[in-house]
């Protein structure tokens, strides 16, 4: 729901808070730049002294005014012609103009209202409402990902669209739900909606009737310094009745200009104050820091709209389209997915179609979407969970576990748990396990045992089919055709052969890098950016099942390389320690954060045998910063199975490598590590 809640007012409203965020950003330098340029007053200045030294050089001053940045503007009358400057304090005497900056009238209307009078306010108010409510989904969102608020700053993994995206709002959300909120409450005042909380003294109904009192000897401009000014304005010239008007920080009073007697004075009433501070938080004015400060924050905006367009394309990439979905509310059988990459939506749909197909009414969704409370006429749920990196919660799953444990009881709906996964992983549908584990804590109905389903075999599949058209008594043949990745071509420039005495052929193989277009350089997609770690799927001859291998490169590398041992009857690993340099293979890049060495400083420890040194060569050759790293690193012969020993002392005296400890199990010279 949450999800939900923050993806589309992004995506319907990203045009506009775009907008808004830019043009806000802009803004947010005027009142720093007036800061700096505009001459400030000297320390304990008082009102009288200023309005003394303006009236001396303006006799006709009619009023003065101090805008919260410090500038000081007198405005007059001299012969009928109306005249302004900005002015001195040190003098009286102007120094520059004040006409407004156009292109700050100019932001300032395009901000507000896109210069369409109320209807472009309304639809500005609504983009700051769709801002607020990005900004408190996002930050639920954060926190879900990050393992709670307290690790609102923890280390990410995942796609670097994801990561960026996160990243970022980290930082921007107090800002930018500081700004849309101010922003609706200046909307809400502009349009009456507020109540007026300004109180004006009451008219004086006795003054003096004189005129002419010297500015510098009235004692309430004696005792208000220019810091708390606002406004002075001045009696009408020839009107004996008229007063002096001053405002500041603290209130509204008349004066006496024949006594300068206070006459009447009114506090700003607390609603006052609380509309000027949301007037300063919204604009800067008063406060030119924090308005660079939110400004900057703004600027996230458009970075976390395409980013997040990114990952929005990406998701529908990943998932392919179920035609014929039934409501949640409608439906008999709940299929819900558990997938990171995309591949377990495939089998999804495959499951979705034979269902439909033999009378059932299905919903497919995502895990996260779990809500029991609306399956009101599910007869099973099925559940198809893929394990990510070293068994974590893959995307579409994120807090299924959480309501599913928060449930007081189960309710009568059989489950069934299909899991997929690597069996060549230690962590083998790990994820699925817990999901198991956890609805049969609850005492959920079991539909069928717990299956696994091995490097998304559709044979492994179609035996589970069978098995579940046995359990509702129907006839299900699934016949699943895996969706082919987009792949490219990559090209073998050198390879290095090990173990061939041993007639345990391997190789290091070291492919040209592809080159990125622009569109996959922005997206991430395809070999535009990868590390260590993560895994290449090559696609044999012969068969639609890809292959994954560690990568034993990253990006700045130039070249991607993997480790390959022939293995008997081996049909991907045969080819590959065939090829020569010149041949090509078709691949494709899969993600692998859970298997990514992270930048911290602390000492790093790994520990490998045989052709899994691949990545932790790579991590080695990626440590440009001399992280201390200890390699354990174990192998059948010393003699042709000890992969990168030539790397070996090169990486050891530029500081990658810290400490080298081998183990050897065959051959005439075995050794082991002390215990």
């Amino acid at each position: 729901m949450i999800r939900t809640l923050h993806r589309w007012p992004g995506l319907l409203a990203l045009a506009l808070v775009t907008i808004l965020s830019l043009s806000g950003a802009a803004l947010s330098v005027f009142p720093a730049v007036e800061r700096i340029t505009a001459p400030q007053v000297e320390t304990g200045q008082t009102v009288a002294t200023l309005a003394d030294r303006i009236q001396a050089v303006y006799p006709g001053v009619e009023q003065i005014r101090r805008s919260p940045s410090g500038r000081i503007t007198a405005y007059w009358f001299d012969q009928g012609a109306p005249g302004a400057a900005v002015i001195d304090p040190a003098t009286g005497a102007g120094v520059a103009s004040a006409d407004p900056n156009q292109a700050l009238r100019w932001l300032t209307n395009f901000h507000r209202s896109l210069f369409l009078g109320d209807g472009g306010r309304i639809a500005m108010a609504a983009g700051a409402a769709a801002m607020l409510v990005l900004s408190l989904s996002g930050a639920m969102l954060v926190a879900r990902r990050a393992g709670g608020w307290r690790h609102w700053f923890a280390s990410l993994r995942g796609p670097f669209a994801g990561r960026l995206h996160v990243e970022i709002a980290r930082i921007a959300v107090i800002g930018l739900v500081l700004s849309s909120t101010t922003a609706l409450w200046m909307t809400a005042s502009t349009f009456d909606l507020l109540p007026d909380g300004g109180v004006l003294p009451t008219d004086p109904t006795e003054v003096s009737g004189e005129i002419g009192f010297a500015l510098d000897q009235m004692a309430t401009l004696l005792q208000t310094p220019v810091a708390e000014l606002r406004e002075l304005s001045f009696p009408y010239p020839g009107d004996a009745t008229d007063v002096f008007t001053l405002k500041t920080d603290r209130g509204t009073g008349y004066l006496d200009q024949g006594t300068g007697a206070l006459v009447a004075w009114a506090d700003l009433t607390g609603w006052e104050r609380v509309s000027e501070t949301i007037y300063m938080l919204h604009t800067g004015q008063g406060a030119a820091t924090l308005g660079l400060v939110l400004g900057m924050m703004a600027l996230g905006v458009p970075a976390m709209g395409v980013t997040g367009v990114l990952i929005w394309f990406a998701g529908r990439r990943g998932r392919p389209r179920i035609r014929g979905n039934q409501p949640a509310g409608r439906a008999e059988t709940i299929l819900l997915v558990g997938s990171e990459g995309g591949s377990t939506w495939g089998f999804a749909a495959t499951l979705h179609a034979s269902l439909t197909a033999a009378g059932q009414g299905v919903h497919v969704g995502p895990m996260s979407g779990f809500a029991p409370e609306r399956y009101a006429r599910a007869e099973r749920i099925i559940v198809l969970a893929a394990t990510y990196g070293d068994g974590a919660v893959p995307a579409s799953a994120k807090g299924f576990l959480d309501r599913l444990n928060a449930l007081d009881g189960a309710p009568d709906i059989p489950m069934a748990v299909l899991g997929f996964g690597d069996r060549s992983f230690p962590a083998y549908c790990a994820f699925a396990k817990d999901v198991a584990a956890a609805a049969q804590a609850k005492d959920w109905p079991e539909l069928l045992p717990l299956d696994a389903i091995d490097r998304q075999s559709p044979q492994d599949f179609a035996r589970w089919g069978r098995a579940l058209g046995e359990a509702l008594s129907i006839s299900l043949e699934l016949s699943h055709q895996p969706v082919s990745p987009r792949t490219e071509t990559l090209t073998l420039v050198s390879r290095r052969n090990y173990g061939a005495e041993m007639q345990a052929g391997a190789a290091i193989l070291r492919f040209a890098l592809p080159r990125a277009t622009l569109w996959q350089r922005l997206t991430g997609a395809g070999f535009a950016r990868f590390q260590a770690g993560d895994l290449i799927g090559v696609l044999p001859q012969g068969s639609a099942v890809p292959r994954l291998y560690s990568l034993a490169s990253g990006r700045r590398d130039g070249f991607v390389e993997i480790v390959v041992r022939k293995h008997p009857g081996g049909l991907a690993s045969g080819q590959l320690t065939a090829l020569e340099p010149g041949a090509r293979v078709t691949a494709f890049l899969r993600r692998n954060p859970g298997f990514h060495a992270d930048r911290g400083r602390t000492p790093l420890i790994l520990i490998g045998a045989g052709t899994g040194i691949g990545p932790l060569a790579g991590f080695i050759r990626g440590n440009a910063r001399h992280r201390p790293v200890h390699l354990f690193f174990g192998m059948r012969h010393a003699d042709s199975d000890f992969f990168y020993g030539e790397e070996m002392p090169g990486w050891q005296a530029e500081g990658r490598l810290t400490r080298l400890v081998t183990a050897v199990s065959r051959g005439a010279r075995r050794s082991y590590p002390p215990h």
